[in-house]
């Protein structure tokens, strides 16, 4: 280790709060081997089970979804996770720091000092005024006590544990309390009704009989990051909102079931053209030719009496579809 080096871990020290008599000697110890692959490995691979985790949950949820709309005979359905999936993920990244800090610590007292003193040491390349600030809550209440270096660097490991065992206890109290509060759940659509079913054991379903809508807000769009997209919504009085051009059909085909549940609402119903802050064409040839085939099918022309267009919108489609 050069002079330069040796100066920056003790400037690194000193700015995280460690007493001057402990910063030569934390200074001089050695990098542990293997220290940095084996908590990137750790961290890595708990972050790879929990997205898998979440994949799998998803996929669940939305078989149950299907399952639930195939076994009420509704025409539509949709599924959404709620905030328990990001509660999870954080937690799992909370149990993976704990296990890291464990390991630290009981891989034998001079090697589990080296891995402390070089947490301590490593300058983050990113959030440092964070980091940092995380650092020198973490390490004041270990500078009172201490008798030597080595005995801070314990001092300081053990109470890491204890820090990260509270956080992800904390993190998956949170997680189950988001859960009760945003769960994941699916809707599903029939002919008389959108019904809303959040997972939880205690929770009833939300009814918004489909002829009590106030609004319809229709568009067929090429967005940049969703491609071509059917824009359905129905808005209720209660400042709810249905985008059922996005849901699932049962039968595989939501056109047709977008067309028999339309066929259900008020004729006085208010309707609307979609439009978006960024100005894209709320009438998409490409979009209408994906959902609705040939410019001479028959589900093309159910599409546009869907979408409800004008006379004026009708003439500027002509020959583009």
């Amino acid at each position: 280790m050069d002079d330069s080096e040796r100066r920056r871990r003790i400037a690194r020290l000193a700015l995280l709060g460690v007493p001057e008599a402990f910063r030569g000697a934390i200074a001089e110890r050695p990098s542990p081997r293997w220290h940095n692959l084996m908590h990137a490995a750790i961290i890595l691979s708990s972050i790879g089970l929990a997205i898998l985790a979440i994949a799998v949950w998803s996929r669940l949820v939305d078989h149950l979804a299907e399952s639930a709309a195939r076994a009420a005979g509704a025409r539509l359905f949709t599924s959404d996770l709620g905030l328990e999936s990001l509660g999870g993920l954080f937690s799992v990244l909370f149990a993976a720091g704990w296990l890291c800090s464990w390991l630290t610590r009981r891989r034998g007292s001079e090697m589990a000092r080296n891995g402390t003193a070089y947490d301590l040491m490593h300058e983050p390349a990113r959030y440092k005024s964070i980091i940092d600030r995380l650092w020198r809550w973490m390490v004041a209440p270990h500078v009172e006590g201490a008798e030597s270096a080595d005995d801070f660097l314990d001092r300081l490991a053990g109470g890491m544990v204890g820090y990260l065992r509270l956080a992800t206890i904390t993190s998956l109290i949170a997680t189950l309390v988001l859960a009760a509060l945003v769960p994941a759940h699916y809707s599903l659509a029939s002919d008389s009704a959108i019904e809303e079913h959040p997972m939880l054991p205690w929770s009833g379903a939300t009814t918004w009989p489909i002829p009590t809508a106030r609004q319809v807000v229709t568009g067929c769009v090429t967005l940049p990051r969703d491609g071509n997209s059917l824009i359905y919504r129905l808005r209720f009085a209660d400042g709810s909102e249905a985008e059922l051009g996005s849901w699932q059909s049962p039968q595989g085909k939501p056109l047709p079931a977008l067309v028999a549940i339309a066929s259900r609402l008020p004729q006085t119903i208010a309707s609307e053209r979609f439009s978006n802050p960024i100005g894209n064409d709320p009438l998409s040839p490409d979009c209408l030719r994906e959902f609705g085939g040939r410019p001479t099918s028959e589900s093309l022309g159910e599409l546009l009496r869907l979408l409800r267009l004008t006379e004026a919108e009708k003439a500027s489609l002509h020959g583009r579809i």
